[in-house]
């Protein structure tokens, strides 16, 4: 398929440089802005479709379900990409189709891409995939082991300086060796039943209600992403007068309250400019920069 598509931008290309050599870079200047927009949706597909026939490759006695919305506890849904059942455990995967040198440890909130001198930071996979684990532990409610594994591209290098212990961090060669280390039979025949009949039922029935619970999924997604809007009230007072500084109360922050006594830190404007001071004054006379 991508072949055949190459070779078709190959020869309209030929046939506009025939036509006109200003046409032709125009066409390559359009076609290489519309590819680096799409460019990650295209890495994302490929690189899920080579995990799923990874996983399809590796018999008859999985069950593998992509893509799947799980409801959490908190009644909003989760996003996974790969569950796969198994008499041998639930394997809950995480795709990261991330090329470069890849820093970061378990404990890291962010992570480090780093491509030549352009470095970009994204949330720590472990940290998600185990938020991911807790949702399907809360919705399947049954005594079963979960397996946490972050996949990346094998283009990726690791460059991690500790090793992991929540979950299996590794490049996409090394999946199916992974998931077959685990050998022994740990859930029963009627476990892996009702698991499947659960997991089923998140599987969307039409290709429209999987297109709405995702548009649900990422309108929260971007909501919980907005920061947080500080509480102000504002406080109509008159001017205090402390030794030579005349200072003059602005607001009190709700999130902030004097550690000496623990009334509000009201912002007041100095001679050196603005700071908090303790509403309690003259008797705290406790100060903190802005």
């Amino acid at each position: 398929m991508l072949v055949f598509g190459l070779l078709s931008y190959i020869l309209v290309l030929v046939i506009l440089l025939k036509v006109n050599t200003y046409v032709a870079i125009g066409f390559i200047v359009v076609t290489s802005l519309v590819s680096n927009a799409y460019l990650p949706q295209l890495k994302g597909y490929v690189g899920g479709r080579r995990i799923r026939k990874i996983l399809e490759s590796l018999g008859e006695d999985v069950k593998i379900y992509n893509d799947l919305y799980v409801p959490k506890k908190n009644g909003e849904m989760t996003q996974i990409d790969h569950v796969l059942l198994s008499p041998n455990g639930i394997f809950v995967i995480e795709t990261k189709n991330y090329t470069g040198w890849i820093f970061g440890s378990e404990s890291q909130r962010n992570w480090t891409q780093t491509i030549y001198k352009k470095k970009s930071r994204f949330y720590n996979p472990v940290m998600q995939n185990k938020a991911h684990i807790k949702a399907l532990q809360h919705y399947l409610d049954m005594d079963v082991p979960l397996h946490s594994i972050i996949v990346f591209s094998n283009a990726a290098t690791f460059k991690f300086k500790e090793p992991f212990h929540e979950a299996h961090v590794l490049q996409t060669k090394h999946l199916k060796r992974t998931i077959n280390q685990f050998t022994i039979n740990e859930i029963s025949g009627e476990q892996l039943s009702r698991i499947s009949q659960l997991l089923h039922a998140l599987v969307p029935d039409t290709k429209q209600q999987k297109k709405e619970i995702k548009k649900r999924h990422l309108e929260y997604v971007k909501e919980i992403a907005k920061p947080a809007k500080k509480k102000v009230i504002k406080v109509k007072a008159e001017p205090v007068t402390a030794g030579p500084v005349i200072v003059e109360p602005i607001h009190v922050s709700t999130d902030a309250a004097c550690p000496k006594c623990g009334s509000n830190l009201v912002v007041r404007n100095g001679k050196r400019g603005s700071f908090y001071g303790c509403q309690g004054f003259p008797k705290c006379r406790f100060t903190r920069d802005l």
